[in-house]
């Protein structure tokens, strides 16, 4: 394999350790023809990240049901989500009422859809996303009620979803840990019942999902595949999932590297 990115390292490290479980210096430092101590740079790092659990001689894959806190999250694939989150943008129409969860890559969505020029409804549980928007003075921006999880910097539970089953919104975004043939899932059994009623409410849903997530089944499963409308990420599926993704419908949006170029969208 030809030397590559770090980030690039960090994805297939990922990939590997999704597939069997665990990870060995030695064999990725062959793999990557890079130094024994790049590769438990890389390991470390991701480990620091909560992506992965550090063993003896490499690394395990993290828990179904674990996963590390929102800022944790959000120094990983910043450019990925970048790209997904200004390519998600082009499926935001003016006048829409939008239901965004809480999460990295909602985030980092929100981040790029703070200067839209149209007036916009936003629901959200999560405080990030309701701080960015609100600066927004052509966003009604409406925060849901809920306990709060310091760890997400978002709101869940009862209130929660009986406050979201009081409207209809155009759009869902939202994010997932894994997206499979058996469906989109997440590690946490609450944040799953929240994208599941914003699936519920809105007429479109949009997943925003970097391409680590696929072949992934996590604790819980959010959704079936057919009630995504759309899917925006920044790898073209493997075609074990892109054919189930075709056969229900989802409108699969690659983006591009020269984010001038925006979106393309996958047969």
């Amino acid at each position: 394999m030809a030397r590559q990115s770090k980030s690039r390292r960090h994805e297939v490290i990922l990939r590997r350790a999704q597939s069997d479980v665990t990870v060995r210096i030695s064999e990725l430092a062959e793999a990557f023809s890079v130094t024994a101590e790049t590769i438990r740079r890389d390991l470390d790092e991701l480990a620091m990240a909560g992506l992965l659990t550090r063993t003896y001689g490499g690394a395990s894959m993290r828990s179904l049901n674990a996963e590390p806190g929102l800022e944790v999250r959000r120094q990983t694939l910043i450019d990925e989500r970048r790209r997904i989150a200004r390519a998600a943008t082009a499926l935001v129409d003016a006048g829409d009422v939008l239901m965004i969860d809480a999460g990295s890559t909602t985030v980092h969505f929100a981040e790029e859809l703070a200067g839209f020029g149209s007036e916009l409804t936003i629901l959200t549980n999560c405080l990030p996303v309701a701080r960015l928007l609100g600066h927004n003075e052509l966003f009604d921006v409406i925060l849901c009620p809920g306990k709060l999880r310091t760890t997400e910097d978002a709101v869940y539970g009862y209130e929660t979803l009986d406050f979201l089953d009081r409207f209809h919104a155009t759009k869902a975004f939202i994010g997932a840990s894994g997206v499979s043939v058996e469906g989109v899932s997440d590690v946490d059994l609450r944040a799953s019942w929240v994208k599941r009623r914003m699936i519920e409410r809105a007429g479109q849903t949009v997943l925003m999902a970097d391409a680590s997530k696929f072949g992934e089944n996590l604790f819980r499963t959010v959704c079936e595949l057919e009630s995504i409308d759309h899917l925006v990420t920044d790898r073209v599926p493997p075609e074990t999932l892109a054919k189930p993704l075709a056969a229900k419908a989802v409108n699969v949006h690659v983006t591009m590297a020269d984010l001038s170029q925006g979106i393309e969208n996958t047969p």
